[in-house]
């Protein structure tokens, strides 16, 4: 094989390659413009957020916490959560709750798995994976940086949700009532 045929392989590798590349991105860039709502604008009303949504006024939308640098701002509750990819315990239906998530302070971080809901039965649940876009994972904020995203709870029929809490296992703290 001569330098030039090896050069020329190469170069069809390449472009190959780059062609994949942009398919793919341009493909999820879709995908995410049609799944990932507007967040909100806090000087002006609530950005739609599609099918499903539960109405955009629920009685304990505005209810804020602080805790570690982290502002907690309940924006919607979904009760029960729209069916998706992630399936419910058996016997139980599941709850989403829209945050808004805004740092206070440098460096502040968020962790869905240590938003725990307590029931009305005096029980805590932890979060279970959110079918609604786009679920809150973790992460780490800038103050005055901020973002909108579900955290889901699986509740038996009867359980209403009492509060959000924060925290590990059975050591958490209140963030706010939600009954």
């Amino acid at each position: 094989m001569t330098w030039s045929r090896a050069l020329l392989l190469l170069a069809g590798g390449i472009l190959l390659f780059l062609a994949g590349l942009f398919t793919f991105v341009s493909r999820e860039g879709e995908r995410l413009s049609v799944t990932t709502p507007p967040l909100a604008d806090p000087a002006g009303p609530r950005a739609p957020l599609g099918e499903g949504a539960v109405p955009a006024v629920s009685p304990v939308a505005g209810r804020t916490a602080e805790h570690d640098g982290v502002r907690y701002t309940v924006i919607d509750i979904a009760d029960p959560e729209p069916p998706g990819r992630f399936p419910v315990k058996a016997g139980h239906r599941r709850l989403g709750l829209l945050l808004r998530v805004e740092g206070l302070q440098p460096g502040a971080s968020y962790d869905f798995s240590r938003l725990r809901l307590r029931g009305s039965d005096g029980q805590l649940y932890p979060s279970a994976f959110s079918n609604q876009e786009p679920p809150l994972r973790l992460g780490t904020l800038r103050p005055g940086q901020a973002l909108e995203a579900w955290v889901a709870y699986d509740l038996p029929p009867a359980v209403r949700p009492a509060a959000l809490e924060h925290g590990r296992g059975t050591s958490t703290i209140l963030l706010t009532r939600l009954d």
